[in-house]
């Protein structure tokens, strides 16, 4: 009996095995949902994941945290033309950070896929152990998203000069009517979302007698330092000034309840009416400043992000505030959040990535991949970085 199997070659160590170039890859068959950058503040500090697309434009220098981690910081740029930090940990800083950095200078597109929003550096985005990044992936508008990076370029560059991606006021606008939320509601769902707009009117919270604070300068975290040092941030890692900034407890009220909040640096000398420096000299020369603070404070009805970046009325004053309490009106008190914080996962939670097939496959619904599946070994990985000269799709 003849066997079926005499064309059948079989490998072995000595077989020679080439990557092979597509010259026209595939098109993604995957639909991505993504998210615009606009509306990234719903998902600040939850554990609801975001999948993004953009143009990197800068690749900062590796960080490293620790003996076993690492980071790199990119920015990304949508066609919203928003500026946004995107923070690679581990094994993302040195596969696809490395090529990213690599390639700079073609600012090369990538979707960012379960990334998780964080209210460090205002507004920015982490990876996660379940994350995915694509680079140039082959997708049916990729040409039109291209001609339009370069039409913009030049207004682009001028927001990256311009540091946007660390500017609160660009990174957080003032809200729509929509997305303010009564604080009572965002007390109750403070386990699982812990940033949200909220309105009300504010008062000194009493019982504290320092009112400033230094800062490092990159990252405005709170640093035990003289004003005169240069120092290494704990936090962002980078050399830096230290520097002085208000730091003022108040409590906002709405109808529905009263949250006791921290509010920093500009947004709060814009409602007082002292500098930084002038706080910390009243407390030094032993100067009682409570009843000044608060009557400059209750001059202002306030739109807050809890946690990052506050509006008074006046800067709203083309935007309906609907708030109006009686005198009489009864409110319950409850404590929120009184410090930004660096939402990092730890370095464990963070130190692998599954391979990005995996992740592609999921949304494509070939398979179901559980993101509680981790693992402390590296497993067999391949980041996807498609060539940048594909032809039009027709």
């Amino acid at each position: 009996m003849r066997s079926l199997l005499t064309d059948i070659e079989i490998l072995n160590y000595k077989t020679l095995i080439e990557n092979y170039a597509e010259p026209v890859p595939p098109m993604l068959p995957c639909v991505f949902e993504l998210t615009n950058f606009s509306d990234l503040h719903k998902y600040a500090d939850s554990e609801n994941l975001c999948n993004i697309r953009g143009f990197v434009i800068q690749a900062l220098p590796v960080k490293q945290t620790d003996l076993d981690s690492s980071s790199r910081d990119i920015i990304v740029v949508n066609e919203e033309k928003k500026l946004m930090l995107m923070t690679l940990w581990n094994e993302f800083e040195y596969d696809e950070g490395s090529k990213i950095a690599d390639t700079i200078s073609t600012a090369p597109l990538i979707i960012a896929l379960r990334v998780k929003v964080t209210t460090f550096n205002t507004l920015s985005f982490t990876t996660r152990y379940s994350s995915g990044i694509l680079i140039n992936p082959p997708l049916p508008d990729d040409l039109s998203f291209r001609q339009w990076f370069s039409l913009n370029e030049e207004e682009i560059k001028n927001s990256l000069d311009a540091k946007t991606y660390n500017n609160a006021n660009c990174l957080l606008p003032p809200p729509n009517e929509e997305d303010i939320k009564a604080i009572s509601t965002f007390q109750a769902s403070f386990p699982i979302q812990k940033t949200a707009w909220v309105q009300g009117t504010v008062k000194l919270a009493y019982g504290f007698i320092k009112y400033w604070t230094t800062a490092c300068v990159n990252c405005h975290k709170i640093v035990n330092a003289d004003i005169d040092w240069i120092i290494h941030c704990p936090s962002c890692k980078q050399q830096s000034e230290v520097e002085l900034r208000a730091r003022i407890p108040i409590i906002i009220t709405d109808a529905s309840s009263s949250i006791h909040c921290i509010i920093s640096g500009e947004d709060a000398e814009k409602m007082i009416e002292f500098t930084p420096l002038q706080l910390k000299q009243a407390q030094e020369d032993g100067f009682e400043i409570n009843i000044e603070l608060n009557d400059a404070l209750k001059k202002y009805t306030v739109r807050k992000n809890t946690v990052i970046k506050a509006y008074t009325a006046a800067e709203l004053s083309h935007r309906p505030l609907p708030l109006a309490l009686p005198e009489d009106t009864q409110v319950s008190s409850a404590l929120g959040s009184s410090s930004t914080r660096h939402a990092e996962t730890s370095s464990k939670d963070q130190m692998f990535t599954p391979t990005t097939k995996l992740v592609l496959e999921e949304i494509a619904g070939a398979n179901s991949y559980k993101e509680g599946q981790t693992s402390t070994t590296s497993g067999a990985k391949r980041s996807l970085e498609f060539p940048e000269d594909l032809p039009a799709d027709t």
